[in-house]
């Protein structure tokens, strides 16, 4: 192969990056503008993610007009979250139901009756709130509620005596579910909080508590069930489950393309190794045809995302790419090119490296193998490859460099 050969495929090569640059960037930024565009409207639907402060318990210390806050003796809460994806352009948004139904139960210790003032606060100002239920010992309360003040309740409790009030609502929310401590209280006393989901990925916001169990109960082919139960608990931080994220198309089809260099740079090796040892003429035109079909994967894949579903979208363009590439090697080549081997590679480098993006921290492992595998093969097919002869640096090679061995011939 000629210097000025290498040269020219090695522009086309740049050429392809930079076409491949210029897709990812478009890309990206069709994204960012769906997602910029359409998360406000998603938004308005559904709500943003939601905290839940716990009860805010205060009475009048004896004798003054002084509040003192007070605490649940027994704060028992189960949630349900369902988790329902919305796809809006090109990203898909983690949307879910919350079944939120929380019972507390407090304790007067005086030898005189108490009046608490109960404060609840509800995740959103103008959210909406369905089967909203409070009772005080299983009694409903009929009260005006407004979810902008939240709920404002008097709870009068006898000397020695005990009350229980309950709080249960239905509201939709996005990306991740919290429940906090009540402001300027961060003790909490025998916390029974048991998270049910239907969905397995769980996991938690940083600087959360960390559940005391989670185990995807019996019987249940997709669900987990969370709790955290803890007697005697003082911090300032949060309970909370973050929902599982899905394959974004938009962004996905982004890393894929600037990630196509690296596909095509095997590809090239992989050609210019059979060109080598098959002693197959091979013109900077074919690899501007390979490259081309390369970048045509990733061309289709980018706007197919948009009408099909993201592996059905993978499909389509890998299988079209593969064929093309194929039979125009097949066909401008002739018999002598081991096409086979072409389809083989392509299928490796393009398809499989490429599928690496949708399984989470494989991409580096699959190209880090991906390479040793083809140094090996390389090494291993051009160990009898007189080199010196192949680029010409000399006339005449060395004494002690074997002739070029023709693949086939003893």
């Amino acid at each position: 192969m000629s210097f000025l050969r290498m040269l020219a495929v090695g522009g086309i090569f740049l050429a392809a990056c930079a076409g491949w640059a210029l897709l990812g960037t478009t890309t990206l930024m069709r994204a960012n503008d769906y997602s910029t565009n359409l998360e406000g409207d998603v938004k308005k639907l559904w709500g943003g993610p939601i905290v839940q402060e716990a009860p805010e318990l205060t009475v009048k210390a004896p004798g003054s007009e002084q509040l003192r806050r007070i605490m649940p003796v027994e704060n028992k809460i189960n949630v349900a979250l369902d988790l329902d994806y919305r796809q809006r352009g090109l990203i898909w948004y983690p949307t879910f139901v919350c079944d939120f139904d929380g019972t507390y139960r407090i304790e007067n210790p005086e030898e005189v009756a108490q009046k608490v003032h109960l404060r609840f606060k509800f995740p959103a100002d103008k959210g909406t709130y369905s089967d909203f239920v409070f009772t005080i010992d299983g009694a409903g309360v009929s009260t005006p509620v407004d979810p902008a003040q939240g709920l404002n309740e008097i709870i009068e409790v006898p000397a020695k005596g005990k009350r229980a009030f309950r709080i249960a609502y239905k509201t939709r929310g996005l990306g991740e579910w919290r429940y906090a401590p009540a402001a300027g209280n961060n003790q909490v006393r025998g916390l029974d909080l048991n998270v049910a989901t239907n969905f397995r990925q769980v996991d938690y916001p940083d600087g959360s508590l960390s559940p005391t169990t989670a185990a995807a109960p019996a019987g249940d082919g997709q669900g987990m069930k969370i709790a955290w139960q803890v007697g005697q608990l003082l911090t300032t931080q949060d309970v909370g489950v973050i929902m599982p994220g899905r394959i974004n198309p938009g962004p996905l089809s982004a890393r894929i393309t600037y990630f196509a260099p690296v596909c095509l740079l095997f590809f090239f090796v992989l050609i210019a190794a059979i060109s080598i040892v098959c002693k197959v003429s091979i013109h900077p035109m074919h690899y501007f045809f390979v490259a081309a079909g390369f970048f045509a994967f990733h061309l289709l894949f980018a706007y197919l995302v948009d009408h099909l579903p993201v592996h059905a979208a993978f499909a389509v363009a890998a299988v079209t790419a593969v064929l093309m590439v194929t039979l125009y090697l097949a066909a401008a080549l002739g018999k002598s090119f081991p096409w086979k081997v072409a389809a083989a590679g392509q299928i490796f480098y393009l398809v499989l490296f490429t599928y690496s993006f949708f399984l989470k921290g494989m991409t580096g492992l699959t190209v880090t193998v991906g390479a040793i595998l083809t140094l090996g093969a390389l090494m291993k097919v051009t160990a009898g490859i007189n080199w010196f002869e192949f680029f010409k640096w000399s006339k005449r090679a060395p004494a002690n460099v074997p002739a070029a061995r023709v693949i086939g011939q003893p």
